[in-house]
């Protein structure tokens, strides 16, 4: 089989489609507006503007407490925008949502444009971080319910996939502004006036939005329901198909009403809501404590500490190699599944950052040889963390939570997750840095992290691709084990309308020939029997 027939046999080939493919892209601009500030702290212009002078180092630098405040502030304002987030996605719905998003984030920009001092930044940067808290609980939720269970870990990659991509064109647009501009303002004003692009873009898109089916079923807004979802699945299903998945839709809603009546953020603790709380959680954070906090913030720091003489473009290889993590994900996500991929990035995180502490903490690093495997090293680290952690982390996030409860499951993780990074933050500087002095063996400390990671994933954290939501929430109910998801049968709502959602979004073999369904009459008479 050729490269072209592999790919058109793809599910990912096969169920996306280019109206929610395009949709899902523009919503997903997630990333620039947080990924210049690390590198903005090395920009010789940006000290001078906004640093003091260290009269031992004979330069501007910022001092421990305003690196700590820099980067701990925004994550502050991302915890308050997580727990804001669930009654206003609730209220609102998703695509509203996206409007308070806007606001919120165009007025923390201006800010940091408008007032010339870095405690305005910071004011600037705490606000933009709010609206980035709520984005960040309503794209994946809002992806994860649109999307086919075939390719569901696909399509909320794409929101990770924007985070790095965001970083790197961050990056290069300060590494092109210094380049080009020298040592003035412009070396990295650009980059704040760039970053007002995509909120922008987002509103643009809104026309297009359509609401979640499963948001309008809750509200009791059936018609606008079977509009939404015709105009996901126009193209690829007939008015049968669409009326059908409706139905089972409304009927899962339904049955999760009647039996569980789970309303409340106190509900999220309880029973199996509890448990799946608990996964969404420790996700989340473990990935913070991993590492991911650390070198977001601090990378172009450790860099230094390591030996790396260009720390600038080696961030901008570590986040290119991220973006290559994160590309390999919308294969493996949904291929091989969750669990194998975050066990697996788990191990090479460990080890790759227990070698680089040790190497570095304890031998001579002159900038040579030596400093360019410790380099490899973290770039191989970037790559794995964005393939196993990142991508998956927000897919599992995502899709763990039941229905009626989703909206204050991923509020809850994610909340708790930044103030990690909150912690991570704020702590940080004065680990790596003086009074604690640890530098590169702050290392040994986040990778352990990872090795608790690789147990949690393998004793809590289920396998959850290519099933319906609503067959996540039998599995969960039913008190199935972590390592048995995979190959329990569901008999219920869920699995129907895994069958037909997959079904309606792809080409099946019938008789030996690949055809599409086209009608009902088609459907009841081609159709194969499930086994």
């Amino acid at each position: 089989m050729g490269i072209k027939e592999s790919i058109q046999g793809s599910a990912l080939y096969r169920e996306s489609t280019p109206r929610l493919t395009l949709l899902f892209f523009f919503i997903s601009n997630f990333g620039i507006d947080n990924g210049w500030w690390a590198t903005a702290l090395t920009v010789t212009n940006f000290k001078q503007t906004y640093g003091v002078w260290d009269e031992t180092k004979q330069a501007y630098a910022f001092p421990s407490t305003w690196l700590s405040a820099g980067s701990g502030t925004a994550n502050a304002g991302m915890a308050i925008g997580c727990m804001i987030a669930g009654p206003i996605i609730e209220r609102l719905g998703r695509r509203l949502t996206i409007v308070v998003i806007v606001i919120i984030g165009l007025i923390g920009m201006i800010i940091q444009n408008a007032v010339p001092s870095y405690w305005g930044i910071m004011a600037g940067r705490t606000v933009n971080a709010v609206s980035m808290g709520i984005e960040i609980n309503n794209i994946p939720m809002y992806q994860s319910e649109h999307s086919p269970p075939a390719i569901r870990g696909s399509m909320v990659n794409l929101f990770s996939w924007w985070e790095m991509v965001g970083v790197l064109i961050a990056k290069g647009v300060i590494f092109g502004s210094v380049q080009q501009h020298g040592n003035t303002q412009w070396s990295w004003r650009i980059m704040l006036i760039v970053q007002l692009l995509p909120p922008l873009i987002m509103l643009a898109v809104l026309y297009w939005m359509p609401e979640s089916p499963r948001w309008l079923i809750k509200k009791d807004r059936h018609e606008d329901a079977r509009k939404a979802l015709t105009y996901i699945r126009k193209g690829v299903a007939t008015e049968y198909e669409i009326n059908e998945e409706l139905a089972l839709t409304e009927e899962a809603v339904r049955e999760q009403a009647e039996m569980h009546k789970a309303t409340t953020y106190l509900d999220c603790l309880k029973g199996s809501n509890g448990r799946r709380t608990m996964i969404a959680v420790g996700v989340q954070v473990l990935q913070q404590l991993s590492g991911n906090a650390f070198m977001l913030s601090y990378s172009v720091i450790f860099l230094q500490q390591v030996g790396v003489t260009d720390p600038l473009a080696s961030s901008m290889a570590r986040t290119a190699m991220a973006i290559g993590g994160s590309c390999f994900a919308f294969y493996f996500t949904d291929k091989i599944g969750r669990r194998p991929l975050m066990i697996g990035s788990a191990v090479g995180m460990w080890v790759g950052l227990w070698i680089t502490a040790g190497v570095a903490g304890y031998t001579v690093v002159d900038g040579g040889s030596k400093a360019q495997f410790l380099l490899a090293l973290l770039l191989i680290w970037s790559f794995l963390g964005n393939l196993g952690w990142a991508s998956c982390v927000w897919i599992v996030t995502a899709e763990v939570g039941t229905n009626q409860l989703r909206e204050k499951t991923i509020s809850i993780a994610s909340t708790i997750s930044f103030i990690a990074v909150l912690l991570v933050s704020y702590i940080n500087p004065y680990i790596q840095n003086e009074p604690g002095n640890l530098a590169v063996k702050v290392g040994f400390i986040y990778g352990s992290f990872s090795f608790i990671a690789i147990f949690f994933v393998y004793f809590f954290v289920p396998e959850m691709a290519n099933r319906s939501l609503e067959e996540l929430d039998e599995m969960f109910q039913a008190g199935v084990s972590a390592p048995k998801f995979k190959n329990y049968v569901c008999h219920g709502i869920g699995a129907k309308l895994t069958e037909i959602q997959d079904h309606t979004t792809s080409s099946k073999p019938i008789d030996g020939k690949v055809v599409g369904v086209v009608s009902e009459s088609e459907v009841e008479a081609q159709s194969p029997k499930k086994e």
